[in-house]
C-alpha cells in the first residue's frame, strides 16, 4: 500500500499554531500537493487518542451512555469511551473508562482495531475494544466535565437506533459492526 506514498504525499511548507489549550491544538498549514499546487491555509488539529468500548453484560445487553455532543448539538446514545492519556496503553484506558462511566468491569477483552476518526484534518486514533461478560463492580466515577446517563440496550435496540439514524457516532457504529463480525467469526 505504501508504493504510492512518495507520489501522493503532501509536503508541509510551513505551519502556524492557531490555538492550543487543554482541548485542542489547532494549526494552519501551507502544503504543496503532488501536482505542484500550493494550498494555504489548510487547517488541522492535534487531539488525544481515545478508546471506544463495545461492552456486553453477562446477560447479553449492551452498556451504553447518553450525553450531549456540542458538535451536533444533540444528546447522543453511544458506547462508553474516553481519552487515552499520552503514553498510556489503550486497553488500560478502555478498562478505566468502562469502570468510570458505567461501574462495570470485564475480564474478557478483545481488541477490535484502530480507526482514524477524521483523517482529513485530525491526527488522533480511536482504539476499539469488545468487553464481554461485563459485571457490576462498583459505582461510576465521572470526570467533572462528564454529565452522562447509562443505559442497557439489546442488540435489536442498538440496530434499531442505527437504522433510524439515532446512534450516529461514526466510530461507535464501526466498533459495533466490528464486534458483531468478531462474534460471528468465533
Amino acid at each position: 500500500m505504501d508504493e504510492h506514498k512518495d507520489t501522493l504525499s503532501w509536503k508541509l511548507l510551513s505551519a502556524e499554531e492557531v490555538r492550543k489549550d487543554e482541548w485542542i491544538d489547532f494549526r494552519s498549514g501551507k502544503y504543496e500537493l503532488p501536482n505542484g499546487k500550493v494550498i494555504s491555509p489548510f487547517y488541522t488539529y492535534r487531539k488525544c487518542n481515545f478508546a471506544v468500548i463495545v461492552a456486553v453484560t453477562e446477560e447479553g445487553e449492551y452498556l451504553c451512555v447518553r450525553q450531549y455532543r456540542p458538535g451536533v448539538e444533540k444528546v447522543l446514545t453511544e458506547f462508553p469511551a474516553g481519552a487515552v492519556e499520552p503514553g498510556e496503553d489503550p486497553e488500560k484506558a478502555a478498562r478505566r473508562e468502562l469502570k468510570e462511566e458505567t461501574g462495570f468491569e470485564s475480564e474478557d477483552w478483545v481488541r477490535l482495531g484502530k480507526i482514524a476518526p477524521n483523517a482529513t484534518i485530525a491526527d488522533n486514533m480511536a482504539y476499539c475494544y469488545l468487553a464481554r461478560d461485563c459485571r457490576k463492580a462498583g459505582e461510576r466515577h465521572l470526570d467533572e466535565t462528564e454529565c452522562v446517563d447509562m443505559l442497557l440496550l439489546t442488540k435489536k435496540q442498538i440496530e434499531g437506533l442505527i437504522a433510524r439514524d439515532e446512534f450516529v457516532q461514526a466510530v461507535h457504529v464501526a466498533a459495533y459492526y466490528m464486534a458483531e463480525a468478531k462474534n460471528q467469526a468465533e
